[in-house]
């Protein structure tokens, strides 16, 4: 396939079965990679990781094996990678957070690249305690990029894990109180108790912060329209 082909396929139109079918048997590399990736969508990690092996690939090889919970695999993969790309540190920090023993704070394009992305596939893998090493080290994160608190919060909202993110967003509330955003992921936690007042408090102050933040002002429509 050509490559414009293969990037609307996955990109646009999501076929991902459709192009399984037709990728699996290729041998041809770039076309591998994006099998690699639609296996990753369907947290398939293990034939992700397979052709990311094959193809050479060993920041996303490593990355897979780490989803599966193979964290000394993972460690002995990335020490083997000379050209230490933002992916590769980023990664090689990550560890440290997870095993409780940071020497190395990512960087603000880092932790802004990549954070989220990786909580929240550690999340959806069900590494429970990774995710929960990461987050206690957040104060670390937030020292080298203050939006930190909120993108965890907003991988919490995203997964439905609203006393937690709560708990995040009050942090990042505190830290970046002019962002829109963390009160309008509030405003979902407040709702998630049922907390109706309070919700419409917060979406009230995200509107003023956001001068009109869209989001904010259709959700509070729909709240006062709600008997």
């Amino acid at each position: 396939m050509q490559k414009s082909e293969l990037m609307t396929e996955f990109y646009v139109n999501k076929n991902y079965e459709g192009l399984k079918s037709i990728l699996i048997s290729s041998s041809d590399a770039v076309e591998l990679e994006y099998l690699a990736r639609i296996y990753q969508k369907e947290q398939n990690y293990k034939k992700a990781a397979e052709i990311y092996k094959k193809l050479g690939l060993l920041y996303e090889y490593g990355r897979c094996e780490l989803l599966q919970g193979n964290l000394n695999i993972t460690k002995d993969i990335w020490s083997n990678i000379k050209d230490e790309n933002p992916a590769v540190l980023w990664g090689k920090s990550l560890l440290g957070f997870i095993e409780l023993y940071v020497t190395r704070v990512p960087t603000f394009f880092q932790i802004r690249a990549f954070l989220e992305v990786d909580l929240d596939a550690l999340l959806k893998a069900r590494l429970i305690t990774y995710c929960e090493n990461i987050v206690n080290g957040a104060h670390f994160l937030e020292q080298n990029n203050q939006e930190s608190y909120k993108f965890i919060g907003r991988v919490f909202v995203n997964n439905n894990y609203f006393e937690l993110a709560e708990l995040f967003l009050n942090k990042a509330k505190d830290v970046c109180y002019v962002d829109p955003e963390v009160h309008l992921m509030l405003a979902k936690c407040h709702l998630y108790k049922n907390n109706i007042e309070a919700a419409k408090n917060s979406l009230k102050i995200s509107m003023e912060k956001g001068y009109g933040y869209f989001p904010a002002k259709r959700m509070l429509e729909q709240l006062e329209n709600t008997k």
